[in-house]
C-alpha cells in the first residue's frame, strides 16, 4: 500500500512539472506568418521565448520598453494577433479604473497590473492584496469589475 502511493505521488509530480498543456518551440520552427505578425508589431521584443498552446494558437512571452515590462501575446496559426496582455504600472491604469479600486477595494495594495487587448476589447486585470487575503480583478475600461476571485 505505501509502494502505491508514492507511485502516486511521483506520478502527480510529473504530470504536474511537465508542460502537458503547451509545448516549447524554436522560432525558425514558426510559421512565416506568425513571426512576421509578431516582428511587424513588436520588433524590439527581447527574451523572446514561444510555446504551442493546446487550442493552437502560438504564444510570444517576452520583454519590452525602458522597464523591460512582461508581455504575452497570442497568435492564431494564420497570423492573427488573439490577445495581448501587457504588464503596467498602476499609474497607467485608466481613471476610471483608479477610481473603482479606491472606493471598493482601498483598504487593499495593488500588487501587479496588466492591460489585456483581445480584439477590439480592452480589460485591466489587477492583483490585490491586504493583511486577511489576496483577490485578482478584472474591469473594463469604465472601471466595472467584470470578474473578482480569490487569488
Amino acid at each position: 500500500m505505501k509502494l502505491k502511493q508514492v507511485t502516486l505521488g511521483l506520478l502527480a509530480m510529473g504530470l504536474a512539472t511537465s508542460p502537458a498543456l503547451a509545448q516549447h518551440i524554436a522560432q525558425r520552427n514558426l510559421p512565416a506568418v506568425v513571426l512576421n505578425t509578431f516582428q511587424q508589431q513588436f520588433s524590439k521584443a527581447r527574451n523572446v521565448e514561444w510555446e504551442k498552446t493546446a487550442s493552437g494558437l502560438f504564444e510570444a512571452e517576452f520583454e519590452m520598453g525602458l522597464m523591460q515590462r512582461d508581455h504575452t501575446v497570442y497568435i492564431s496559426p494564420d497570423g492573427k494577433l488573439e490577445r495581448h496582455i501587457e504588464e503596467i504600472s498602476t499609474a497607467s491604469l485608466p481613471d476610471a479604473v483608479k477610481k473603482q479600486l479606491a472606493a471598493e477595494y482601498g483598504n487593499y495594495r495593488v500588487n501587479d497590473a496588466k492591460k489585456i487587448e483581445s480584439g477590439q476589447q480592452v480589460t485591466y486585470r489587477v492583483e490585490l492584496e491586504n493583511r486577511m487575503e489576496e483577490l485578482e480583478l478584472t474591469l473594463d475600461t469604465a472601471g466595472k469589475v467584470l470578474q473578482e476571485r480569490a487569488d
